[in-house]
């Protein structure tokens, strides 16, 4: 008995071929489960949804994490950027990945139709999807997203908060002191300075302006100069200049305060402060090299 060679018609180019995986003709495929086999998962009863939920459980911590670290808008922004692209691209490849999507032909269309609403309206796009999921045989995860949705939304909106308001940072001053920078020392009313104090220094020239007087310095950069002189708890004199500066284009009180010798020979530096912010010894430097040539 001869048994008769199945013919198929070419859905490329319609020409009579033998039944194959490509067409003789034309090399079109001519099985479509076979070519999904090639294009879409071996492991076709797969679920990987669990993923979806744990991408934006994990962005949470790290938005928190930026939140308390750096108090940065930018750095949340591109964080949540981030979730959003990362869930749309993993609802684009689990589409890609289901041989239920080629059924019909190209995934590609919903496939760009999921990556752009997730990605663009995540908290509409992102249930939704996980809704969706069943059409291409996968697990209806909408409880799970919209949980998952809630606690994201409620980490952004506390991180937020975080941020704007410096809840946890430190303040100026304790940052300062932490790097080290000197604080200026305080007057112990059990201790009388030395009167002539301020007229010493006054009088002096600085080792890197020669040419002027500390007063001159002092007159020729900042605005509306004050002097005062005290004595610290452990009995230093010390002598303070304040006045008005432009600091980041804006009018700051600076101060500087120089600590007199017990031997009344001289005096140094010892501290810098900017808006009671202690400044450190470049800025100091810096600000008297200012002073020197104005």
């Amino acid at each position: 008995m001869t048994k008769t060679a199945v013919k198929l018609t070419c859905p490329a180019c319609g020409k009579a071929t033998a039944a194959a995986s490509h067409c003789t003709h034309c090399g079109a495929f001519l099985n479509q489960s076979g070519s999904r086999k090639l294009l879409s998962s071996e492991m076709p009863e797969a679920d990987y949804g669990i993923f979806l939920l744990a991408i934006p459980l994990i962005a949470v911590v790290g938005l928190l994490v930026v939140a308390l670290a750096t108090h940065s808008i930018p750095g949340l922004v591109w964080l949540l950027a981030l979730t959003a692209l990362m869930t749309a691209g993993f609802a684009a490849g689990e589409i890609f990945q289901s041989p239920s999507a080629w059924d019909s032909g190209s995934p590609l269309k919903p496939m760009f139709t999921w990556l752009g609403l997730v990605a663009l309206l995540w908290p509409v796009g992102y249930p939704a999807y996980l809704r969706e999921r069943r059409r291409y045989k996968l697990g209806n995860w909408l409880l799970g997203a919209l949980i998952v949705e809630v606690a994201f939304v409620a980490g952004a909106i506390l991180a937020m908060v975080i941020t704007l308001t410096g809840y946890g940072k430190l303040p100026p001053q304790a940052i300062a002191q932490d790097q080290g920078n000197p604080v200026l020392l305080n007057a112990d009313s059990h201790w009388i300075p030395d009167p002539n104090n301020i007229q010493n220094v006054k009088n002096a020239h600085l080792d890197n302006c020669p040419g002027k007087t500390v007063e001159q310095e002092v007159d020729g950069f900042f605005a509306s100069p004050r002097w005062s002189t005290g004595a610290a708890s452990d009995g230093s004199d010390f002598v303070n200049v304040s006045g008005i500066v432009t600091y980041q284009g804006k009018p700051t009180t600076a101060v500087f305060q120089f600590l007199m010798f017990k031997d009344k020979s001289g005096f140094k530096y010892h501290a810098f402060t900017i808006n009671d912010v202690p400044q450190s010894i470049y800025v100091a430097a810096f600000t008297l090299a200012q002073m020197c040539g104005s």
